[in-house]
């Protein structure tokens, strides 16, 4: 076997060993956390709750005229269907609810996907909102589109200033989320609309927030998880009652 040959056969296997590291290494960094079992739980119908599949995602759709509606992005790497036990929650409410699925479960790949359900039912007040990463995503689409009343933001914060804006916004927080520090929290205040609510759930983690598990740097919760969906739900609720009233 001449040099030549030996060279690129060492070449030729280099190149093939690297690019299966890098396959290896998008796949393991793009996996996302795992569900609990009962987030798949709500997305099924109840009496008071139809639940569908869409184009866009989920559609969680109450008994009787809604009130309002509610575009919401999923976490960073976190599946949507974890948010289905508090969005099942804000619908029976009286609330439409758009549960949004991302590509890679990353919001930043469709920043515009909360198009498709405001043009589903157009006549609704329509709020905007998401946790961690899907809140950052949430927060740049009401910057950037003025049909939306409302911004609700689990534990997240703007990415760029949004002071100068009158929109009736929600931050909420858990007390024991590890991934959000306080710190973080207080340098990007004045980066919120004026007038934001700034809420903090006492025993909530970051993960709290949804029916999922293994959040990279949380905290344990010391509330049950149903205790803290109810929680957010309640608040959020609370929220979009006054924030999309018809005057």
């Amino acid at each position: 076997m001449n040099k030549h040959r030996v060279f690129w056969l060492i070449f030729i296997g280099g190149m093939l060993f690297f690019a299966g590291v890098v396959v290896w290494y998008v796949q393991r960094a793009l996996t996302p956390y795992p569900l609990a079992g009962n987030a798949l739980e709500a997305l099924a119908s109840s009496p008071l709750v139809q639940v569908s599949e869409t184009s866009y995602g989920w559609v969680f759709v109450p008994q009787g005229r809604a009130r309002g509606g509610l575009a919401f992005y999923p976490g960073g790497l976190v599946q949507p269907q974890a948010y289905a036990p508090v969005l099942h929650r804000i619908a029976s409410a009286g609330y439409r609810v758009a549960l949004l699925r991302v590509r890679y479960n990353l919001a930043v790949t469709e920043p515009d996907k909360a198009r498709s359900p405001l043009v589903e039912a157009p006549d609704l007040p329509w709020a905007v909102g998401g946790h961690s990463l899907g809140g950052v995503v949430a927060s740049n689409f009401a910057d950037h589109n003025p049909q939306i009343m409302a911004l609700v933001m689990w534990a997240a914060y703007p990415q760029f200033n949004l002071s100068a804006m009158e929109l009736p916004s929600l931050a909420l927080y858990g007390e024991k989320d590890g991934v959000i520090n306080p710190e973080q929290v207080a340098a990007s205040r004045n980066k919120f609309p004026r007038g934001t609510l700034h809420q903090t759930i006492p025993g909530l983690n970051h993960a709290g927030f949804g029916a999922y598990s293994g959040q990279r740097g949380d905290n344990p919760a010391t509330i049950t998880p149903q205790a803290g969906w109810d929680e957010v739900a309640r608040r959020t609720v609370a929220f979009l009652d006054t924030a999309l009233a018809k005057p």
